[in-house]
């Protein structure tokens, strides 16, 4: 059951691939212009003015609106009695033709003659013309030759010529009545106002803006809307916005690569294949106590496709023994097997280490991924294996005698696995596919350790080779 609910090594690479990738997008995202003027829009867009702007636009409509009610007003204007008389009275010829009789001089003349005939003046002369007619039976002048019969006759004729005939009945008709009383008046005015304003350029502006249902996509809202949508479909910026304010990329901000091994070639700067310890001895490897097998320069490992292979193998072959009563002395071993470690190459104080590796379950032969000093009186076993039991664990010396605190790891023994230890101050914690195992807070190694590589072959065993198949080993640091 505990097995069964851990992810696979091949999830947990594929996750951390994708993180990865999606991290190095989300720092381009985060860096970029687009993603400046995305949250820009987003803000402007999103806000309460803006909103409210946007209703009210499309809410808007040309029935109901004070245009529309000034074009009925307007409508019902044209149609009213009295200015329809009053503008078809002012296009006629009649208008035209009464105007342009007062314009010419007859009605005043008419009246200043009217005035005298009958204002009593020509009556007067007339009397006293009979007078003098009649004191004088021989005076010869002749009534119709004075200036009085003369005016008189001059407005009886003017009082039924056509012109002033016309103008009587003109000046005393309803169409003309109407149209002083409607000349000057506050209606004709009003009219003329909401005919001029409903027929500017900004009214018919105004009225086809109403009745454009598209009218919020004229706006400079409606553009910035656009673009900020377009934004959001964006991949980058979903992305950006799915792992922002989250902590998916906390292993990225908390650690930096200190070291990474891939095995597509070995560095003969960092990986050595003779320890330390037999460097400064007979410059050679050799075996101790309970080591069955002898550990060649290299010839039992391999690496082909980018994995570093070590094989432990039944064979015999002569090599160097610690004997502690005798020292260095020569022996035949019937196991070889191989350490490769990096001490003189790459070291590291506290961090995180992981490795993705898999191991042959075999009686006998203990594999091993570890972190130690040039001295080996230190040891942090990140990995361990025999038989298919696999450990971490820490190593002491006290006294010469070596103390070991172990970690079960509880891998599987079929696949790789990725082991991870971290390591601080006050703690060692190893984890297997990312779920905790334990962890050791006593004796915490406070000196920078090398990695080391190794197989050893401690009973007597017919299952070999052994294989110990490492894919990748990666070290971190922390970022601050």
């Amino acid at each position: 059951m505990f097995m069964s609910k851990m992810k696979t090594t091949e999830a947990i690479e594929k996750e951390r691939l994708q993180l990865w990738t999606d991290y190095q997008t989300y720092q381009e995202v985060e860096q970029s212009a687009e993603l400046k003027t995305y949250l820009a829009l987003k803000e402007k867009v999103e806000s309460k003015p803006f909103l409210e702007n946007k209703k009210e636009i499309e809410s808007l409509r040309f029935k109901g609106s004070p245009e529309e009610k000034m074009l009925k007003e307007f409508g019902k204007l044209n149609r009213n009695r009295r200015l329809k008389l009053f503008f078809s009275t002012a296009s006629s010829p009649n208008l035209d033709r009464y105007q342009t009789i007062l314009a010419g001089g007859d009605l005043l003349k008419l009246k200043e003659l009217e005035d005298y005939v009958k204002g009593g003046n020509y009556k007067s002369e007339l009397v006293a013309f009979k007078r003098r007619k009649k004191a004088d039976k021989a005076l010869k002048e002749r009534w119709e030759n004075t200036e009085a019969f003369a005016k008189n006759k001059e407005y009886t004729d003017l009082l039924t010529s056509s012109n002033v005939v016309f103008s009587k009945k003109f000046a005393q008709s309803k169409a003309y009545k109407n149209y002083l009383a409607i000349k000057d008046s506050a209606l004709l005015n009003h009219f003329r106002d909401i005919k001029d304003e409903s027929g500017s350029e900004k009214f018919i502006s105004r009225r086809t803006y109403l009745e454009n249902p598209k009218r919020y996509e004229q706006t400079e809202d409606y553009q910035e809307l656009v673009q900020f949508q377009k934004l959001d479909k964006d991949l980058k910026i979903q992305l950006y916005l799915k792992y922002n304010e989250t902590d998916a990329f906390k292993f990225f901000r908390e650690w930096v690569i200190s070291f990474h091994e891939n095995f597509a070639t070995i560095d003969p700067k960092i990986w050595k294949y003779v320890t330390p310890i037999a460097m400064g001895g007979p410059g050679k490897n050799f075996s101790i106590k309970n080591q069955l097998h002898y550990a060649t320069d290299s010839d039992n490992f391999n690496f082909e496709n980018s994995i570093l292979t070590l094989e432990t193998q039944k064979e015999k072959i002569e090599g160097l023994y610690w004997s502690e009563q005798f020292g260095f002395l020569p022996k035949v071993f019937n196991y070889t097997s191989g350490i490769i470690h990096t001490i003189d190459g790459f070291m590291q104080e506290y961090g995180l280490f992981e490795i993705k590796v898999k191991s042959s379950k075999v009686k006998g032969v203990i594999s091993s991924v570890s972190l130690v000093n040039a001295d080996e009186d230190i040891c942090i076993r990140i990995y361990s294996s025999t038989n298919g039991n696999s450990v971490g664990g820490l190593i002491t010396t006290n006294h010469q005698e070596k103390l070991f605190s172990p970690v079960k790891l509880k891998t599987p023994y079929r696949g790789y696995q990725i082991i991870q230890l971290q390591w601080t101050r006050e703690k060692l914690e190893w984890k297997v596919n990312n779920r905790v195992m334990g962890s050791i807070t006593g004796k915490v190694p406070l000196i920078p350790l090398g990695l080391r590589i190794e197989s050893e072959v401690l009973k007597d065993t017919h299952n070999l080779p052994h294989r110990l198949d490492i894919d990748w080993i990666k070290c971190y640091k922390a970022s601050t």
